[in-house]
């Protein structure tokens, strides 16, 4: 547990780098990952925006998988948009994550196109990184069909972030992670969070 969706992000993005032991970030056009420093800077929605500074060397901007507004239509759509995922990954001395929300929020409340997260995730694991869904402000209970917006593309993330509803307006978020990046977090560094330990 922790105090907000933005405290998610930096958890999963601390929980990545120790993981992976690389720095640079996947993430999707358009998308919004909170109001810290770090979370700015991996937002296109803010740093390409008013009183944004532009795109920072760690991070890698992927086409938003679109399938309204975007280049791709029809049934490869998913895997298409997937490639785009694979240019960024080439772009980064290494990977430590793929940051994406399950669904496009500040995109324009889009599903994301057929098959994109299991093809995009597939490209991201053979390059070393952790799939990171955030599902702060969509999926978590708010798609009808599934618990997680991810389920719906049929894949299972190695880190999921949680914000809004948790708390039905509560400042609270949370981290959930395979046993595997959780111990490989464990390196001694205490990691506090006012909710941490107080549910």
């Amino acid at each position: 547990f922790v105090n907000s969706g933005t405290e998610a992000i930096e958890l999963a993005l601390r929980l990545a780098r120790e993981t992976t032991e690389a720095n640079d970030v996947v993430v999707l056009e358009g998308a919004y990952h909170g109001s810290s420093g770090n979370c700015i800077e991996m937002s296109p929605y803010k740093f390409n925006g008013p009183g944004g500074k532009g795109c920072p060397d760690w991070v890698h901007v992927a086409v938003a998988p679109d399938i309204y507004r975007g280049e791709h239509r029809g049934s490869d759509a998913g895997d298409r948009y997937a490639q785009d995922v694979g240019r960024a990954i080439g772009e980064a001395p290494s990977i430590a994550a793929f940051l994406a929300e399950s669904l496009l929020s500040c995109g324009g409340q889009v599903p994301l196109a057929e098959d994109y997260l299991a093809a995009a995730y597939e490209q991201v694991r053979a390059a070393g990184g952790l799939c990171i869904a955030d599902e702060v402000q969509v999926g978590f209970g708010r798609v009808g069909d599934a618990m997680w917006g991810f389920q719906l593309q049929g894949v299972v993330p190695d880190v999921v972030v949680l914000g809004k509803p948790i708390g039905n307006g509560h400042p609270i978020g949370a981290v959930v992670t395979t046993r595997a990046v959780a111990d490989a977090f464990d390196t001694g560094m205490e990691y506090f969070s006012t909710f941490g330990g107080n549910p």
